[in-house]
């Protein structure tokens, strides 16, 4: 891993926010490196207040701690992150102290994983003045696979070279300023991701399922280049409906009834105003449209008793403080 000179610095605190998946991914190629097996893309996304995101602090301290969302976790488990840290620790780092993390969600409706392994992957970066930003979020898919998404922020593609990860920030937060977000909240239990990874691959049309996400993303970066938001998340809901009939052909459903309703609901009469949904592996079902016409979905929230949220795309993460 390449380093910059730069100062000396004993820790530093940083802001990261969760993603919504754009080109959906499921399946990746173990449990250690969790690199993605296909090509996929996706949005960071907060609050317009900007209140929806992961802070987190990495720093020098007599004894190693872990503190994630205000509970203590053992150093030593396997699931922390000092399995990745130690990589970048030398004799000059050890003689400063041990790594200790302190990590908090705030307002995360989904995609909580990939804020929190940029905000630390950025915490990183800043520590040991790492210049390589590559290798550096690869290291830590093995926290989440889509870390990327995050620590770029904006839309971004996530494509495989040569069978190495490699993502690509397409557009900001500024080119999706005229759209929102409508997130329509259910409170069923979600699947955990490793279980939509371990089982989708186990279609037979998996392989269709890599060709398509290529053919989408390149369609993607185009999409991009002209700037056509609508188009962009006109391809989500494709790739929504495409992803989630292949789930349910292995047994793993996301989509409850309720939500399935509200979908059906989506589709009929778009030409009242245009809206496209999106729904990952999460129990939500998110609605884009022109910022305009957030009001009338926010009704048909209420009127419909979901709980809802108003989202927009976010930045990349970032340092707030080092010290």
């Amino acid at each position: 891993m390449q380093k910059t000179q730069g100062r000396q610095i004993n820790g530093c605190e940083t802001l990261a926010f969760p993603t919504i998946g754009v080109v959906l991914l499921g399946g990746v190629s173990d449990s250690s490196r969790r690199y993605p097996l296909h090509n996929s893309a996706g949005i960071a996304y907060t609050s317009e207040e900007h209140d929806i995101y992961t802070r987190t602090r990495l720093f020098f301290a007599k004894e190693p701690s872990v503190t994630l969302n205000g509970n203590r976790v053992d150093p030593d488990d396997p699931r922390t992150p000092f399995h990745i840290l130690s990589r970048y620790s030398n004799d000059g780092a050890q003689s400063r102290g041990s790594l200790s993390v302190y990590s908090q969600n705030k307002g995360i409706i989904s995609g909580s994983s990939d804020a929190g392994a940029a905000a630390l992957a950025k915490a990183t970066q800043e520590i040991f003045c790492l210049k390589d930003i590559r290798s550096l979020e690869n290291d830590f898919r093995s926290i989440s696979e889509s870390v990327g998404r995050s620590l770029h922020g904006g839309l971004t593609v996530t494509e495989i070279v040569g069978g190495v990860p490699v993502t690509t920030r397409l557009l900001g937060p500024e080119d999706f300023r005229n759209f929102v977000i409508i997130a329509f909240m259910f409170s069923t239990m979600r699947n955990p991701s490793d279980t939509i990874h371990n089982n989708i691959v186990k279609s037979p049309d998996y392989g269709k399922r890599i060709s398509s996400t290529a053919k989408k993303c390149m369609y993607l970066k185009e999409l991009a280049a002209k700037k056509d938001i609508k188009g962009i998340f006109e391809l989500a809901m494709n790739d929504t409906d495409e992803y989630h009939t292949l789930l349910e052909s292995v047994g793993v459903n996301v989509i409850n009834p309720e939500m399935r309703a509200l979908i059906e609901r989506l589709k009929r009469h778009r030409e009242e105003f245009w809206r496209a949904y999106i729904v990952t592996g999460g129990t939500n079902v998110f609605v884009a449209a022109e910022k305009k016409n957030a009001p009338k979905l926010q009704e048909m929230a209420y009127s419909l008793n979901i709980p809802s949220r108003k989202l927009v795309v976010a930045g990349a993460a970032r340092v707030c403080i080092d010290f």
